[in-house]
């Protein structure tokens, strides 16, 4: 049973996402919220993302409308280094302050602020190791960031760790967007 959950996936401009009210991350945050929901049946409390614009932040909002349906799960943002998105524009800086506000709890694994790619893999190993599996949008015929995240959960994996996975490639998210506006 996977009581704890990370959630990531692409980053907003991966996906061409360059608007809140961009139709994609609707169809992205329904998408999540059904997962979510599943999983809240099945006994998971707690979901875990990273901060950044796109799949991350989405899955926030989608935490939201399961939690006002009245499931009793909570959402950690965990940050890799201080002042994460200090170097964002002024907007996505708002859209980040409102995304941590709406968490239940925020905490970041380093004082310091980036100066290694030493801190993104500590983070993977925090998210890997205090999550009992995660759900990644991420298509491996497609490349980009979350490539990064994929491998380290297949390394982790490899390494006899028994470690959930739900890939969510682009055909699986067609496929729901299909069926949402179908109805």
């Amino acid at each position: 049973m996977i009581k704890n959950l990370w959630i990531t996936g692409y980053r907003s401009y991966e996906i061409g996402l360059f608007k809140p009210d961009d139709p994609k991350a609707k169809v992205i945050q329904k998408f999540f919220a059904e997962r979510i929901t599943n999983y809240a049946e099945d006994g998971m409390e707690w979901v875990l993302t990273g901060a950044q614009m796109g799949t991350e932040q989405i899955v926030g909002k989608a935490v939201k409308d399961v939690k006002d349906k009245g499931y009793d799960i909570k959402h950690a943002v965990m940050l890799p280094f201080s002042e994460f998105g200090a170097k964002w524009n002024e907007n996505n800086q708002q859209l980040l302050n409102i995304f941590l506000r709406n968490a239940d709890y925020t905490n970041k694994l380093s004082n310091l602020g980036y100066h290694s790619s030493v801190q993104l893999r500590t983070w993977q190993n925090f998210m890997l190791k205090h999550t009992d599996g995660a759900i990644i949008f991420y298509d491996p015929d497609s490349g980009g960031k979350p490539k990064f995240d994929y491998e380290a959960i297949q390394n982790y994996r490899s390494a006899g760790n028994n470690y959930e996975l739900e890939l969510v490639d682009f055909d699986t998210m067609q496929d729901f967007a299909n069926i949402m506006f179908d109805n």
